[in-house]
Protein backbone atom coordinates (compact mmCIF):
# COMPACT_ATOMS: atom_id res chain seq x y z
CA UNK A 1 0.00 0.00 0.00
CA UNK A 2 1.49 3.30 -1.06
CA UNK A 3 1.58 6.30 1.26
CA UNK A 4 -1.08 8.10 -0.77
CA UNK A 5 -3.48 5.16 -0.59
CA UNK A 6 -4.52 5.62 3.03
CA UNK A 7 -8.24 6.17 3.25
CA UNK A 8 -8.94 4.17 0.09
CA UNK A 9 -9.85 0.51 0.00
CA UNK A 10 -6.62 -1.35 -0.58
CA UNK A 11 -5.91 -4.69 -2.23
CA UNK A 12 -3.86 -5.80 0.82
CA UNK A 13 -7.05 -6.03 2.89
CA UNK A 14 -8.42 -9.59 3.12
CA UNK A 15 -11.94 -8.21 2.65
CA UNK A 16 -11.14 -6.16 -0.48
CA UNK A 17 -12.92 -8.37 -3.04
CA UNK A 18 -15.91 -9.21 -0.83
CA UNK A 19 -16.49 -5.86 0.92
CA UNK A 20 -20.15 -4.99 0.43
CA UNK A 21 -19.49 -1.34 1.30
CA UNK A 22 -16.83 -1.07 -1.43
CA UNK A 23 -19.13 -2.67 -4.03
CA UNK A 24 -22.09 -0.53 -2.98
CA UNK A 25 -20.04 2.66 -3.31
CA UNK A 26 -18.47 1.50 -6.57
CA UNK A 27 -21.85 0.88 -8.18
CA UNK A 28 -22.81 4.47 -7.36
CA UNK A 29 -19.45 5.98 -8.43
CA UNK A 30 -18.81 7.13 -4.86
CA UNK A 31 -15.38 7.44 -3.27
CA UNK A 32 -13.74 4.13 -2.38
CA UNK A 33 -12.96 4.82 1.29
CA UNK A 34 -12.08 2.45 4.10
CA UNK A 35 -14.92 1.04 6.14
CA UNK A 36 -14.67 -0.49 9.65
CA UNK A 37 -14.34 -4.01 8.17
CA UNK A 38 -11.00 -3.17 6.51
CA UNK A 39 -7.85 -4.56 8.15
CA UNK A 40 -6.32 -1.09 7.82
CA UNK A 41 -9.31 0.92 9.05
CA UNK A 42 -7.56 2.41 12.08
CA UNK A 43 -4.50 3.27 9.98
CA UNK A 44 -6.69 4.86 7.31
CA UNK A 45 -8.57 6.90 9.90
CA UNK A 46 -5.35 8.06 11.59
CA UNK A 47 -3.75 9.06 8.29
CA UNK A 48 -6.94 10.76 7.09
CA UNK A 49 -7.14 12.89 10.21
CA UNK A 50 -3.52 14.02 9.96
CA UNK A 51 -3.96 14.91 6.27
CA UNK A 52 -6.98 17.09 7.08
CA UNK A 53 -5.04 18.94 9.78
CA UNK A 54 -2.22 19.73 7.34
CA UNK A 55 -4.56 21.48 4.90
Amino acid sequence: MAAGDFGKCCTDCQFYWTCETKWYRGERNEEDICCPTCNYYSTCQTQGKSKKKQR
